[in-house]
């Protein structure tokens, strides 16, 4: 199907003529202009009005847009939201709360209406705008990229498209064919309130460049085109560091593998970070800079939490990075990492034995005579007769480890030794009696380290894979 005037073969091309668009119609000149040139290209189609209760007049816009949609034939639906509830309720501005109203209802009707797409009449100057707004606030290269034209999969739907097709189409474009074609247009007198953020822009900042610079638009416009075009680069490259450090994810939290992560290039650790924030906080304008560079130094410090945005917290924990909600670290609900977990109840055991500890193993084995000291935390020679009656337990109120000249408490070795807290619990020790001989990865008991040429007992805590980094 040939594309009907004003709009780009391009950007209806991946469209396909025998399933419904969902058209977002205002009624305005750039909504109206859109839904007359799809419905002259014959495409089948259902006029989406949002009236958000803001004005004592949108009611009579909303009946107006549907004599309008009545005349051309095509199907509408209507719905009346009051913004400004909701906006106090979710503590937002009346802006994003309008937003986030008009693209649920929008793609709500696309699901009802089985809409391969719902399609918006964002121009060229509304890219302009975006773009400048982005920028004021403090945005990446990604925010640079402003308005895409097909977005899919988006923040409402991984089926149904985002499109705009008028987005690189001029206003005066719009506003010309309108005249041409003597379209009944309405006029929302809030697009000229000075309150919102993006009319200031619009008439004030916009305006003022457009005099010291005449064409900026196109070339705002012109620059989020270059910046998408490389941006689609950029996210095959996040796309591969993604899988390559993404160690964790499900309902409330992702967890990353901070090694992995900080080994990436300084932008794909952004694009990372900023994946993650917006997989836990669809659509939130809180992520700024300092908060991704927040994330990212919490790639190289110590282990501890920290709160983020939004009821978010990080928790550096051993090679983890988790970005999750706050109730989710408070009630234990992230998954356990892979450490080793000693069972719940006292294990007698001796050598020779190999007990299974999750994705671990602890191997004992009579050695004649002891090797060398080993630099593996993971492996001790005991300092034990073989067939010596020793103890798999957790850790109890109390428990000290014997070190030369004294002792320590077993709490602040494991403080110590940076072990993340959630590992502490369950963390194995072998023990003769009460006394604990070795904590596995941390410490020997003072003592019980056997020397060459005498018979030992040979403990190694390893992963079934034989790696021993947790």
């Amino acid at each position: 199907m040939p594309a009907p005037p004003l709009l780009s073969a391009a950007t209806l091309g991946g469209l396909r003529p025998d399933r419904p668009l969902v058209v977002g119609f205002s009624g305005g000149p750039d909504s109206a202009a859109m839904l007359h040139a799809l419905q002259a290209g014959g495409w089948p189609l259902v006029a989406a009005h949002l009236d958000h209760g803001l004005r004592p007049e949108s009611a009579a816009e909303a009946e107006a847009a549907g004599r309008v949609a009545a005349g051309y034939g095509v199907s509408f639906v209507s719905q009346r939201v009051d913004v400004a509830a909701q906006a106090v309720a979710a503590q937002e501005s009346i802006e994003a709360a309008a937003r986030a109203a008009r693209y649920g209802f929008l793609f709500g009707a696309a699901e009802q209406h089985g809409a391969q797409a719902v399609l918006v009449a964002h121009t060229a100057d509304d890219q302009a705008e975006t773009l400048l707004m982005h920028l004021l606030r403090g945005a990446g290269p990604q925010g640079l990229q402003g308005m895409q034209t097909h977005w899919l999969p988006n923040l409402w739907s991984a089926e149904v498209a985002l499109v705009r097709p008028l987005l690189s189409t001029s206003r005066q474009a719009v506003l010309a064919y309108c005249e041409q074609h003597a379209l009944v247009v309405q006029h929302d007198p809030s697009n000229q309130d000075p309150a919102f953020f993006r009319n200031k822009v619009r008439h004030e900042l916009l305006l003022l460049m457009e005099q010291l610079a005449p064409g900026v638009k196109g070339r705002l416009a012109q620059t989020a085109a270059l910046q998408a075009a490389e941006g689609e680069m950029l996210h095959a490259a996040a796309e591969a560091a993604w899988r390559r450090s993404l160690a964790a994810a499900g309902e409330g939290y992702i967890g990353l593998q901070r090694a992995a992560l900080a080994a990436e290039p300084l932008a794909l650790q952004r694009r990372v970070l900023q994946r993650a924030a917006s997989l836990l906080r669809p659509g939130s304008a809180a992520l700024n800079f300092m908060l991704v560079e927040q994330a990212r130094a919490a790639l190289q410090v110590s282990d501890g939490e920290q709160d983020w945005f939004d009821g978010l917290v990080l928790l550096a924990e051993g090679p983890r990075l988790w970005l999750a909600e706050r109730y989710a670290v408070r009630a234990a609900e992230l998954p356990a990492a892979a450490w080793p977990q000693a069972p719940e109840a006292e294990l007698p055991i001796e050598a020779p034995a190999v007990v299974t500890l999750g994705v671990w193993q602890l191997r004992l084995q009579a050695a004649p005579a002891a090797a060398a000291p080993d630099a593996d935390p993971y492996q001790a020679w005991l300092n034990v007769e073989p067939g010596t009656q020793l103890t798999l337990r957790r850790s109890r109120p109390g428990d000290r480890i014997a070190l030369a000249g004294g002792t320590q408490k077993l709490s602040d070795l494991f403080i110590n030794a940076k072990l993340p807290r959630r590992a502490r619990a369950a963390w194995p020790l072998l023990c003769v009696g009460d006394e604990i001989v070795w904590v596995p990865g941390l410490r020997l008991a003072h003592g019980f380290g056997a020397g060459p040429g005498r018979p030992a007992v040979h403990a190694e805590l390893a992963r079934e894979t034989g790696s021993s980094d947790w």
